[in-house]
């Protein structure tokens, strides 16, 4: 029924109720009218809740969406000392440009669910910021550390994708909003994703300090020669450059061949 029909229904009725000489039989006419469209009204309203439902709900990992979740976070905060969490996953991109978005979804609805299920058991309010960045606002407690840990675990376990086993990382910073000086969702998010960057960060230098320490550290005497090798060719390039720049690599050359290392 469209609306403007609804509510000269509605207003009929509620004038006929209110007539003092309105006879039972009209009262029960009246409202059997107003059943009908009362009914209508409240299937509709049930189909925008579900609407509204699934517009906060990521259809991939069946976590809150970016609003959805600040919402419950802002109740996480509002109800004593908390922690903020944000999570990205490393090497998430490589997946899906390789094995393709199917691949990825699997990774987003499998990292969904261990998220929901380690927030479900620590209490805590998690959701999907969008792409592989992820949010958990909590409760803070003795053993942050520890559970903060566990969770990694959780979100870097390899993912069942058809034969494959897929495998991506996890960064997680960690704000707790009692070392803030304005204890709120905007500052702990903050810190959380400057602490997140700090922690992708210290791996991507442990994975280049990995590699230069598996390198073999030359001799001195390969030193001299390669250094010395290098100035020579450097030399030749220079001969059409002028008198100045060829006398100071001879002098450097010169001067490296008297080391002993």
């Amino acid at each position: 029924m469209p609306a403007t029909q609804t509510d000269a229904l509605l207003n009929r009725v509620r004038s006929d109720l209110r007539r003092s000489d309105a006879s039972p039989q009209q009262l029960r006419c009246a409202l059997a009218e107003v059943v009908p469209a009362a009914e209508e009204l409240l299937a509709q309203v049930a189909d925008l809740q579900g609407q509204l439902a699934q517009a906060r709900t990521c259809p991939v990992t069946g976590l809150p969406t970016r609003s959805a979740w600040t919402a419950r976070a802002q109740d996480v905060l509002a109800a004593g000392p908390a922690a903020v969490l944000l999570c990205d996953l490393d090497g998430f991109k490589p997946v899906n440009d390789r094995f393709g978005h199917a691949a990825g979804d699997a990774v987003l609805a499998a990292v969904g669910v261990r998220l929901a299920e380690w927030a479900a058991v620590e209490g805590a309010a998690a959701g999907r910021l969008g792409g592989d960045e992820f949010a958990v606002a909590l409760h803070d407690a003795p053993g942050l550390a520890a559970r903060v840990a566990r969770l990694h675990t959780l979100l870097t376990a390899p993912v069942a994708y058809r034969d494959l086993n897929l495998s991506v990382g996890a960064s997680i910073g960690t704000a707790r909003t009692a070392n803030l000086a304005a204890p709120d969702l905007s500052a702990a998010l903050k810190r959380a994703d400057a602490e997140m960057y700090r922690a992708k960060g210290r791996g991507r230098r442990g994975r280049r300090l990995a590699r230069i320490t598996s390198l073999r550290t030359p001799s001195g005497r390969e030193f001299r020669h390669a250094a010395i090798c290098n100035i020579g060719a450097l030399y030749l390039a220079a001969t059409t450059v002028g008198p100045s720049l060829r006398n100071g690599l001879s002098g450097a050359a010169e001067a490296l061949s008297q080391i002993r290392i």
